[in-house]
């Protein structure tokens, strides 16, 4: 057996005194680093869940990748045609990237209820639409049928449907801007058979889902010419690589682009988690380190008699420093295994139970999503103790300046 850990196994198994001042330090210490280590995972968790659900969220509208014609115009509104065949097909239905993708056509309306009206965009999608993405959005209703015949039914946001003053079957009235931008709009009846909500704005505020058969007929395409495709890739797959590998087969004229160009300020409020995790990490850790640091140093200046004794003895410093590293691990693996069962049963709860409650106006949730790995949850703790114990070997070379013949000849 190690001496040094033999050595620091009988220093934790003598009666100290519960009031000397190295008792106390020891459970700060402790307490610091369970706190540090309960606050990382939370904060962890909670923002890698919050990022999952959002994006989750804006993907299940636009899909990861939008392949279109390029458009001299910054609007949502699809102002040119494509068809599938101007794809490379045999590439698309041979990927095992690609888990779906669907075709879409928007354009600009000005839709009138009986007492209100609101300027917005139609989204035309065909029978070949995820509605299965937006199930957990559906606040009542149906979905449009948009597999059959021709019809008039429209799937309208919550919010939209509150400024109209409808629901669910009554019928709005679309105003759509002919093709020469002259003369009398084209009018579209529709009947609200669903609502959604989402929480975003971006798409609360804009977005009314119909037939894309309607957008062709007003913009006088052929049946297989769509404002583009949404893609949707399967799990793991590296995005913008997949970006680059379409953009690279598909003609000059089309363009290819991943959902965070296509909302840039969603993204980087986004991204302004990992920076907010980052500042919690680093000041955890700071905290949790200058405790070990200072509970290290007291423990070493009380028993400063036990080292003199050590190096008379014939003890080299290595050997006494590895003693009070010892008893510093151990403290590090207590604080640890607190704040681990700690943080896991909040964050286990949290994820079943809800407790916690967010707006969802500020944050798109109305509760705190939890997402923690067990690749997150191992590189927290292993980088505690690596960074714990890496600053401890600061305070333990005070172990070499200790004088034996100063500190025993005072008994």
């Amino acid at each position: 057996m190690n001496f040094g850990l033999f050595l620091a196994h009988r220093m934790r198994n003598q009666n100290i005194d519960k009031s000397s001042a190295s008792s106390r330090i020891i459970k700060i210490a402790i307490s610091a680093i369970a706190i540090g280590l309960i606050m990382m995972l939370i904060a962890v968790a909670t923002s890698l869940g919050l990022q999952q659900e959002i994006k989750k969220k804006i993907v299940a509208f636009s899909g990861e990748l939008f392949i279109a014609p390029f458009e001299n115009n910054n609007s949502k509104v699809s102002t040119k045609p494509i068809q599938f065949s101007e794809l490379n097909q045999e590439s698309w239905n041979t990927s095992t990237d690609i888990e779906h993708y669907q075709s879409v056509a928007n354009k600009a309306a000005l839709v009138k209820s009986k007492t209100d009206f609101e300027g917005l965009v139609v989204k035309g999608v065909g029978a070949d639409y995820w509605w299965e993405n937006l199930n957990s959005y559906l606040v009542s209703g149906v979905y449009p049928d948009t597999g059959s015949k021709l019809n008039n039914e429209v799937l309208l946001s919550q919010t939209l449907a509150n400024r109209l003053r409808v629901g669910i079957g009554d019928r709005i009235t679309a105003y759509f801007q002919n093709e020469s931008n002259t003369g009398t709009p084209n009018t579209r009846y529709f009947k609200v058979v669903g609502i959604y909500e989402t929480g975003f704005p971006d798409f609360d505020t804009t977005y009314v889902f119909a037939d894309i058969r309607h957008i062709q007929r007003i913009n006088k395409w052929n049946s297989d010419e769509v404002g583009g495709f949404e893609v949707f890739l399967k799990q793991n797959v590296d995005l913008d690589q997949k970006n680059t590998q379409i953009y690279n087969q598909i003609p000059p004229y089309i363009d290819a682009v991943t959902v965070d160009k296509m909302f840039p300020s969603l993204f980087e409020w986004i991204s302004l988690f990992d920076f907010n995790v980052l500042i919690i990490l680093t000041l955890m850790i700071l905290v949790g380190t200058l405790n070990m640091a200072t509970a290290l140093l007291v423990l070493i200046l009380e028993r400063s008699k036990m080292i003199g004794l050590l190096k008379v003895m014939g003890a080299k410093n290595s050997m006494i420093q590895s003693v009070f590293l010892w008893n510093a691990l151990h403290i590090i693996f207590k604080g640890l295994l607190i704040g681990n069962v700690m943080a896991l049963i909040f964050l286990f709860g949290q994820q079943k139970f809800n407790f916690i409650q967010l707006d969802p106006a500020t944050y798109y949730v109305s509760d705190v999503p939890i997402l923690l790995s067990v690749t997150n949850f191992l590189a927290l703790n292993f980088g505690v103790v690596f960074i714990c114990t890496l600053v401890l070997y600061i305070p333990s070379f005070i172990v070499t300046k200790i004088d034996p013949s100063k500190v025993m000849r005072i008994q």
